[in-house]
């Protein structure tokens, strides 16, 4: 899996299609980039021993430099990829895989669904247009989150810090930022079902970096104590296959977070 600096750095071949290390440099550093040149080199070397760029040797100054070339392999794999699925399945083959797939798919859900478990599948996509109303906005329950987090959910301004640093925002269904801004217009059924409420670790680093001083950590403590003050579990004990070499602490933390 690509890094984010991995992705800004092909992003930069892809454009110049041929260029060196000091140029890319340059280049990220005119994008705000807080970097070096050394971590820049390091990066273009395991990109290049992945094969994922091309390298080239050049003369420069009575010594040499390295040129990297951004590689085509997308039209490659995907070629791979197609012929595989066509030589297992078959053209035929494709359409009814993906109608298994998907009854699959509903599948879970009608189960996770039927067994209390949130489902974060339907959630509204970021391009879903959401219907809003001055009652929605004003929702009884946008209060009820304030005082159960003592934080003022209308001071946010969506700067986007919490998010820029959350360490878990890569396993995240809704962005931190998203989360407090569909609270703020009452949007609280789509908050309580996306995963991110529960996969918040109260790092506090988000708190930390707010510059309006609200603790996001509280507001999500909020968001999940909502449903679980109406007994519904994220987590049924009863259900775990619990490995008895588990840290009890862990346990004990896990059930307190997930359970009501």
């Amino acid at each position: 899996m690509l890094g984010s600096l991995e992705k800004r750095i092909l992003s930069v071949l892809h454009k110049e299609r041929k260029i060196n290390a000091r140029e890319i440099y340059q280049a990220l550093k005119e994008e705000g980039m807080a970097i070096t040149y050394v971590t820049v080199n390091t990066v273009l070397s395991r990109l290049y021993k992945r094969g994922l760029v091309n390298r080239t040797k050049e003369p420069f100054r009575g010594t040499f430099r390295y040129t990297y070339e951004y590689k085509d392999i997308e039209d490659e794999l995907i070629t791979s990829l197609l012929g595989d699925v066509d030589i297992l399945f078959g053209k035929d083959g494709i359409d009814h895989l993906k109608m298994k797939l998907d009854a699959k798919k509903d599948q879970e859900i009608a189960d996770a669904e039927e067994k209390g478990i949130l489902v974060s599948n339907s959630i509204p996509s970021p391009n879903m247009r959401i219907k809003l109303s001055r009652n929605d906005a004003q929702n009884s329950i946008i209060k009820k989150v304030e005082n159960i987090s003592e934080q003022n959910i209308s001071a946010c301004y969506q700067c986007g810090k919490c998010s820029a640093g959350c360490p878990m925002v890569t396993l995240m269904d809704l962005l931190p930022n998203q989360i407090i801004r569909l609270v703020q217009l009452g949007q609280i059924n789509d908050v309580l079902k996306s995963k991110t409420i529960w996969l918040c670790a109260s790092c506090f680093a988000c708190t930390a970096r707010c510059p309006k001083g609200v603790d996001l950590a509280k507001v999500m403590e909020a968001l999940r104590l909502l449903l679980l003050r109406k007994s519904t579990n994220y987590v049924e004990p009863s259900k775990l296959d619990i490995d008895e070499n588990l840290p009890q602490i862990a346990l004990v933390s896990n059930f307190r977070k997930m359970t009501g």
